[in-house]
């Protein structure tokens, strides 16, 4: 990853080098220069209930496991090391008291696990790469609130000196011990904007203040240059999601990965504000002008059954996709849109789909997944949408059914 990013980000293109002739000496093979987590399982008899979400510096496992006391073991790039070595026990969890209580009778537990995230390092075959990522193992619930107070930065050594610096920003939720990371397109637009230097707040998804309480998530849509353009994605929406965004130049609408393991009761509306500016002149893919055609936003939550073939959802136009797809359950999506220049409250029910009905027993096994899904260009994923539009939200909860 790390070279790819480097390459596309100063727009070179790299040249393949010719193969030697019959009557050349043969070259000694060059040692591997990537130092990438490719897997993970966990030993001591605990079983992942989720394939690992693996991204350029974070790991997140899902286990339903008591244990707090548990020993990853990776599987990495060819001939790459990692420290703490592989299977070495590690406490993923500690007891805490329970910061949300505030009665003896509320009928909350008195503590709770909270996550304790490891370090590990990476170094390449060759050792002229060094990695560091973040291990964490999820808890068994799923938030119901979601601030947009938190976040933290994405870091990259851009100039090859050593020294990491700050990209964009990550929202993150902490909430009873709960850890979950949003999701957004910032880690693609980092690829065509990195030549320009960009600050945090010029990526499509960014923090911003004058949020309902505190903070509140910015998207705009952007224009991603001359690179976006080349590859037929001219511009970038602000997205934020509960899932990742694993890069796939070859089909950017491929690279959102929609959903969490879920294990709460059935939701039943989710709440929230927003604000919303539509850009002046939409465009598609190839950057023409859509005549008489409005920009508009997309905010919406789905839960869905995940399988073999349908881990996740995500915007393309297949059985994948995170509003059309069959392996929906419940959708909840906010369809009143408007222009607004004030925080505007919504609230939103959550109807079944396809047929489907919601099975609590589905839930317990671990065969639900959860997203919720905001873009500042409902068309984003089409590269369709106007240079400009912009929408922020804030304070987002879930309620849901009594269990």
């Amino acid at each position: 990853m790390h070279k790819t990013l480097r390459a596309w980000g100063s727009l070179m293109l790299l040249s393949v080098a010719m193969t030697a002739s019959l009557s050349s000496c043969i070259k000694e093979e060059a040692l591997n220069s990537e130092a990438d987590i490719t897997g993970v399982t966990l030993g001591d008899g605990s079983s992942l209930i989720r394939e690992p979400e693996i991204t350029n510096n974070e790991v997140t496992l899902y286990a339903n496991t008591a244990d707090s006391i548990l020993a990853p073991e990776f599987t990495l790039t060819e001939g790459a090391t990692i420290e703490p070595a592989s299977g070495t026990k590690r406490k993923f969890f500690t007891r805490v008291a329970n910061p949300q209580k505030t009665d003896e009778d509320d009928g909350l537990p008195d503590s709770i696990d909270m996550p304790v995230p490891q370090e590990y390092t990476v170094t390449s075959q060759d050792g002229a790469w060094k990695k560091k990522y973040t291990v964490r193992v999820a808890s068994n619930a799923t938030p119901a609130d979601y601030h947009f107070n938190d976040m933290r930065y994405y870091m990259y050594d851009t100039d090859d000196d050593g020294t990491d610096d700050p990209m964009f920003h990550i929202f993150y939720e902490e909430i009873g011990g709960q850890h979950v990371d949003w999701g957004s397109g910032n880690p693609g637009a980092m690829i065509t904007l990195m030549s320009s230097n960009p600050k945090p707040s010029d990526y499509p998804t960014s923090q911003a203040d004058g949020g309902v309480i505190g903070k509140c998530a910015k998207l705009t849509t952007i224009s991603t240059g001359a690179l976006g353009a080349m590859f037929k994605a001219p511009i970038a929406a602000g997205n934020i999601f509960l899932g990742t965004f694993q890069v796939n130049f070859g089909d950017m609408a491929s690279s959102t990965h929609f959903g969490i393991p879920f294990f709460n009761t059935k939701p039943v509306s989710m709440t929230g504000y927003y604000k919303y500016k539509a850009g002046p002149t939409v465009t598609d893919e190839n950057m023409s002008v859509v005549s008489g055609a409005k920009d508009d936003f997309a905010l919406y939550a789905v839960v869905f059954e995940v399988s073999k073939e349908i881990p996740w959802l995500d915007g393309t136009d297949t059985n994948k996709n995170s509003l059309t797809s069959p392996s929906i359950v419940l959708k909840a999506e906010l369809t009143d849109r408007k222009e607004t220049d004030e925080w505007t409250k919504f609230t939103i029910p959550f109807e079944p789909v396809n047929g489907k009905t919601f099975d609590i027993n589905k839930m317990i096994a671990g065969k639900y997944s959860f997203a919720i899904i905001a873009s500042s260009s409902k068309d984003g994923a089409k590269f369709k949408g106007a240079i400009g539009s912009t929408l922020y939200i804030d304070e987002l909860h879930v309620d849901y059914e009594a269990y």
